[in-house]
């Protein structure tokens, strides 16, 4: 691969990284392979979608408020999908099967101190399911309730606070001496691997192997403390 192409890649794969660390406003899911509930704000406006991959399923809940319910849209919705809005409260009941696997629900609501979700799938409350902003958070209880401004703080949360990297640092702390052993071995592979290519040849080779191992320790080392600061 030529320099230039590599170069390119890598400034590529950087941007990528770039945009998903500085987070966006809505929520990123894939109608017919993602399962479960999609909440997030965009310009004002309160989204909730549900998809499922591939098989039959029922949505239901409702949407309260001590505000005011404004301006409502139906996203995909079919004729056996029933919803109900009263002043404070709108109802909700959606079936999707494999040919229909997403609806949704856009909201309007003004001068309110809380909005309140009560999100079923098949009847029943699975919390891992419901999705709440871009990174994903999941609620602690059903019905869970929004305030103002939740959005907004959510995506001022540091990105490593955020999931899915905070779970996945937190995984990596629990098993500690696993992922010490374990990097170090991909480490010592890597390095091998440079050995035999790299440094074939070469005069000061195992001063180079030398030195490689040594930045693999320090690896290890910095890891730790990374682990510490990230998750304790």
């Amino acid at each position: 691969m030529r320099r230039p192409l590599k170069l390119f890649i890598l400034i590529l794969l950087l941007a990528v990284l770039t945009i998903i660390l500085s987070g966006c406003q809505g929520v990123s899911f894939i109608p017919g392979a993602s399962y479960g509930y999609y909440v997030w704000e965009d310009e004002g406006r309160i989204h909730i979608s549900w998809s499922i991959d591939r098989k039959d399923a029922s949505f239901s809940g409702s949407i309260s408020t001590d505000g005011n319910i404004g301006e409502v849209e139906l996203v995909a919705w079919e004729d056996n999908d029933v919803s109900e809005i009263t002043e404070d409260t709108l109802s909700y009941t959606s079936t999707l099967d494999p040919d229909d696997y997403t609806d949704g629900i856009i909201i309007e609501i003004t001068g309110y101190t809380y909005i309140e979700l009560d999100t079923k799938i098949n009847d029943g409350y699975d919390l891992s399911r419901v999705h709440l902003g871009a990174f994903l958070n999941n609620p602690e209880d059903s019905p869970f309730r929004i305030s103002p401004g939740y959005f907004e703080e959510v995506r001022a949360i540091p990105w490593y606070e955020k999931k899915p990297f905070s779970g996945f640092f937190e995984k990596l702390y629990n098993n500690i001496y696993f992922t010490f052993a374990f990097l170090f071995i991909i480490g010592v592979i890597v390095i091998e691997i440079i050995r035999i290519t790299a440094f074939s040849g070469r005069k000061l080779r195992k001063l180079y192997t030398g030195i490689a191992y040594i930045i693999l320790i320090c690896l290890e080392v910095a890891v730790y403390f990374l682990l510490r600061l990230f998750v304790l």
